[in-house]
């Protein structure tokens, strides 16, 4: 793995949800509050914060709830820029979810967010707030709305559908760790699995390349390139511990 779980910390924030144990390791704050943009106004810094936690949660519990289907009994984490549902064995054992299991667990994250988006947008087009969809451009999926005279309560629902379709997407890039690499490498395990994670490592790297290219060049995101090019440069090094003939580690 190259994203594992944190550490304990005196700063944790611990709460139940759903019957699942949450952590907020203290460096969530800070990732949270440096992805705002320094010069955002208090109140937009936390409408962020809030939009993240809400987001980040709900994709976690997606994972969460799927685990628990096959017997495991998880806990949410979230740190750093993003979380971590991890898997604990309950108390009647655990079945194997296999490929197509472990694919439903990666891809219940995301699709999670998915449905959030989907139920705010017609919600909101049911309550005669006009939706728009694809402005100004096309690469722009987010749907945004305006409610008049709510200029506050307008902005956190964008926050909310930026990073639940955005990062939806993103996430399901075929990049270890993210989910999108995770499904990618339990397709590999269907067609060879010997040589899978060797594989899912050697296309991680080649889309984590292309992506920080195009973050860099064509959306002129300096934080997006950073992160591509960190997911890039981890894969690339599990790569070469990867012992090729033999398909085990050195």
């Amino acid at each position: 793995m190259i994203l594992a779980e944190p550490p304990p910390s005196q700063g944790d924030l611990h709460f139940s949800l759903l019957g699942f144990p949450v952590r907020i390791h203290p460096m969530f704050w800070l990732s949270a509050i440096l992805l705002s943009g320094l010069d955002s106004k208090p109140i937009v810094v936390i409408l962020w914060v809030a939009a993240m936690i809400l987001c980040i949660l709900l994709h976690e519990l997606g994972h969460a709830v799927v685990m628990q289907v096959y017997g495991y009994c998880p806990s949410i984490v979230l740190y750093s820029f993003g979380g971590l549902a991890i898997p604990h064995p309950g108390r009647n054992g655990v079945r194997r979810p296999g490929p197509w299991g472990d694919m439903l667990i990666a891809f219940a994250g995301p699709a999670s967010g998915f449905l959030l988006a989907a139920v705010l947008t017609l919600g909101l087009h049911y309550l005669g707030y006009p939706v728009t969809i694809f402005e100004p451009t096309w690469r722009d999926v987010v749907p945004h709305v305006v409610i008049p005279e709510q200029l506050y309560l307008s902005i956190f629902l964008y926050f909310v559908l930026e990073i639940s379709v955005m990062w939806g997407l993103l996430n399901l890039l075929p990049i270890y760790p993210l989910d999108g690499g995770q499904i990618a490498q339990q397709i590999f395990v269907m067609n060879n699995p010997r040589d899978a994670l060797r594989q899912s490592l050697i296309l991680s790297v080649i889309v984590g390349v292309m992506m920080a290219v195009i973050a860099f060049v064509q959306w002129q995101n300096f934080f997006l390139a950073v992160l591509f090019l960190w997911l890039t440069y981890s894969n690339y090094t599990a790569l070469q511990s990867y012992h090729g003939g033999s398909g085990g580690w050195r």
